[in-house]
């Protein structure tokens, strides 16, 4: 039984930022006499491992020291342990920072400590895909589309902060993108066949650094929130980019929004199709998904008062 907090944490998070936080979470950690590991990830999946030995050893706390793709490996890390893991508490150090959204307002490094020592702690979802020949874990999106596209343009854009990086590379993304032919059978018999710019399932509210595309998603609500966007002209996205910024283009014609437990995602064409979990690009196109959600699957540490 470990007694120490085990701190996560990704040097290359925030173009490199990650080291340097890191050293100051240890220097703030030893100021409050807060016991601690510090784990260093040593590239991609790495996360993974510390967070199951994490899990394993039964540390108290997992502070997690990143960005979203951080966070992504560490809940896979701890859904795939198959134990109860411990709560995590996070300083955001990524370019969106979309999951750290959900956990409350504090930043910094001594917000994130005082939440960690002081704060409460709340059971959040997570969403689960499959397909064959694998699984996967997804703490706040999955997406599919033009999102895909974005992704593969923003290192050009590094020098960007979170949401107008993102703004940024969908400008560029959408001039040569193809709306994709997509069918989603949900849980409850509907089926939407549609021509899509995007197709956005989430856990929280906002993705691509803080556009409010579900705004009414609540992490622990036992539901995912669907959004998607009929294939736009560019006059179209122009309009409708500042309403999905804001987080009021739920009733625009162009929009499906649907809650959900379960689905299923398929290509019109049915030609394997990209995608996205929390920022991080599949390896490979994939036929169809299964998507469902796992309740209150791990356990993050948040601000103390009213969620």
């Amino acid at each position: 039984m470990s007694e120490a907090v085990h701190v996560i944490l990704n040097p290359s998070s925030g173009s490199g930022a990650g080291a340097k936080v890191g050293r100051e979470v240890t220097e703030e950690l030893r100021a409050r006499g807060i016991d601690h590991r510090l784990l260093p990830t040593s590239g991609p999946g790495h996360a993974v491992e510390l967070a199951q030995r994490a899990a394993e050893e039964g540390a108290p706390r997992i502070l997690a020291v990143g960005g979203d793709g951080t966070l992504h490996e560490i809940a896979n890390g701890l859904v795939e342990s198959g134990l109860s893991g411990p709560p995590i508490a996070v300083v955001p150090v990524g370019t969106g920072n979309d999951f750290h959204r959900m956990v409350g307002p504090k930043t910094g490094v001594r917000g994130a400590i005082d939440t960690l020592q002081h704060g409460d702690t709340r059971a959040f979802d997570v969403g689960m895909i499959r397909w064959e020949g694998g699984r996967r874990a997804f703490v706040n999106v999955l997406g599919i589309g033009v999102d895909v596209e974005v992704l593969r343009r923003r290192e050009r854009f590094r020098w960007l902060s979170g949401l107008t990086q993102y703004l940024a590379a969908l400008l560029v993304a959408v001039m040569r993108f193809r709306s994709i032919g997509m069918r989603v059978t949900l849980d409850d018999g509907e089926v939407i066949e549609e021509e899509a710019l995007i197709l956005a399932i989430l856990v929280g509210r906002s993705m691509g650094g803080g556009f409010m595309v579900t705004p009414t998603s609540s992490p622990d609500d036992g539901l995912l929130d669907m959004c998607l966007v009929e294939a736009l002209s560019y006059p179209q996205i122009a309009r409708y980019i500042p309403r999905v910024i804001r987080g009021t283009h739920e009733h625009l014609d162009v929009v499906r929004m649907r809650r959900l437990r379960s689905a299923r995602l398929e290509p019109l064409d049915g030609k394997p199709f990209w995608f996205e979990l929390d920022g991080e690009l599949s390896t490979e196109p994939v036929p169809a998904l299964d998507l469902e959600v796992m309740r209150s699957k791990i356990t993050v540490c948040v601000p103390k008062g009213p969620a």
